[in-house]
Formats: structure tokens, sequence, C-alpha cells
């Protein structure tokens, strides 16, 4: 299953990038037209995120959103065969960051959303840090998939790192200085840890390893916005909250990255990936809900 799956997702990475947005444009139509995927979890999140927002704008988002979705994982795929100096020229960024990061010999937490394209990002940061770069990655089920996606994010020397074993896996880095990437937005798999924020609109919890971690470690934070600004292209903005993790207050870096997101999502509201269930855990009674 793994090789049939890996030769056709060749097929798709030999395209050329016009070719690869018209097949983009075809899935964009099936799926939002036709099949309808999550259409209605997806107007139903952009209804409460922009209230002030009429029914047109919202509809306009919604497509908007569905082309950028389906790009970013045929723009996934192209990984595959795409060159070094492709993806720089694509993918640009203030990597002196990381580089002056380096020079004071900092271990670095970078916290980023899914926001279009965090593969490209996973990639394009591996290529401009000095520092060993780790991402932190969840499995999927299907093995012959989570394979194919193993061998797209390692192919400009990604360290991955499962979630689930996150805390043995960081042991191989000790000793060589690095970076980690934590796409800080999914739903917690433990409530019992999470922080509960009035997130676009609406309580939802956010896990609060990635800041425990960095407290831990004494690591710089970084906080990571993509931008996309045109198709095909992006620009990731780096920003230090912090040398120092653990001079910071309980909760602060959490907060600090919700707002920084936040502001984000809605000045380009149709680059997050809105088809996921962020708001499907409501809070209990006696959760602490915070206001950003």
């Amino acid at each position: 299953m793994y090789y049939f799956l890996l030769a056709f997702a060749y097929l798709i990475a030999i395209l050329p990038f016009r070719l690869l947005y018209m097949l983009s444009d075809l899935l964009c139509f099936l799926l939002y037209r036709v099949a309808g995927y999550r259409k209605g979890v997806v107007l139903e999140n952009l209804r409460t995120a922009f209230p002030e927002q009429p029914e047109a704008a919202i509809k306009n988002t919604a497509r908007l959103f569905y082309s950028a979705f389906c790009d970013q994982w045929l723009e996934t795929v192209k990984l595959l065969t795409m060159s070094e100096k492709e993806l720089r020229k694509r993918f640009t960024g203030n990597w002196e960051l990381f580089a002056g990061l380096s020079e004071q010999h900092k271990n670095v937490y970078a916290l980023l959303g899914h926001r279009f394209n965090w593969e490209w990002a996973n990639a394009a940061s591996s290529l401009n840090s000095p520092q060993q770069f780790a991402g932190i990655y969840l499995p999927v089920h299907n093995k012959a998939f989570d394979r194919l996606m193993l061998k797209i994010r390692r192919r400009t020397g990604s360290m991955l790192i499962p979630a689930d074993r996150m805390r043995s896996h960081l042991r191989l880095l000790n000793g060589q200085q690095h970076i980690i990437g934590f796409i800080a937005d999914q739903s917690p798999g433990n409530l019992k840890d999470a922080y509960w924020y009035h997130f676009l609109n609406r309580p939802a919890p956010f896990i609060s390893g990635s800041e425990k971690a960095a407290m831990l470690a004494g690591a710089a934070v970084v906080y990571a916005g993509i931008h996309r600004v045109k198709r095909g292209y992006y620009t990731v903005r780096l920003e230090l909250l912090t040398d120092n993790a653990r001079h910071m207050p309980p909760e602060w870096i959490t907060r600090t990255y919700l707002q920084k997101l936040q502001q984000d999502i809605q000045s380009q509201p149709y680059n997050w990936l809105w088809t996921h269930k962020r708001w499907k855990h409501q809070p209990g009674a006696e959760t602490v809900v915070r206001h950003l």
C-alpha cells in the first residue's frame, strides 16, 4: 500500500506548478461544490468567528479557504520533487532570528498554528536554520499514509517527534542545539492539562505542553506567523517572545501566542484550517475561561 501511495504521490509531485494548481482547482470544486466536505463546520466556524460579516462575505471566505486548503495538500506532495532553490524562493522569512539565537547558544521552541502552508514551513525552517530543526507531529492511524508523510517531512533534514512520545524522543536532542516546532492550536488530548481561552468569540481549550516544556528547558520561544503572499508563495514572520521561558509567568506564553495567532487569522481568515473541530469540547461549570 505504501509503495502505491508513493508512486501516486510522485505522479502529482512531478507536475509543474501551473498544472498542479489546475488540479487543485478541480479538487476544490469537487470538495466544496460537489461533496460539500465539512462545509457546514466551516461555515459555522466562520460565522461564529466573524459575526459582523454579512453572509456573502462568509461564503466568499469559505470558497477562498477551500482553494487554499487544496493547495496546501498538493503543495505538500510537491515537496517530494521540489528543489531547495525553489523552496527558498517560494517560502521566505526573517531567518536571521534563528541564526542570532544560535550564536547565543539558545535552544528554541517555535510556536505556529495551522496556517497554510505549515508543511512548507517545516521544510523551509530546516533549510534556513543552523540548528537541528525538529517538528512535533501527530501520527495518523493509516500506517502507509503516515510513512509517506514522514518521508515528505524529512526530505530537507527535519527530525520528526511523535507527540505521544515527545519526552522520550526529546532526549535524542540532548547536547545538540535545536529548534522544536510546535503547532500549538491543536485540541488537547487531556482536557485536565488544557488552558481555556475565548478564542475567535468562543471558549476553546489549548495544549499547555509546549509552554511547560519550554519553561522546563529554559528555551527561547518564537512565534511563527505564516502569511500567504500569493498563490504558491508564503512568508513567515518570526517574532521572539522571550529568550528564556523560565523567566515568564505561567500562561503568559500561551496567551501571547494565541493573541498573535488570532490577529493573523483575522488578517487572512481564509488561511487557517477551519475544517478542524477546534471547539468540539465545552468548558465545565468550574472551568476558568480566560480572555485574550
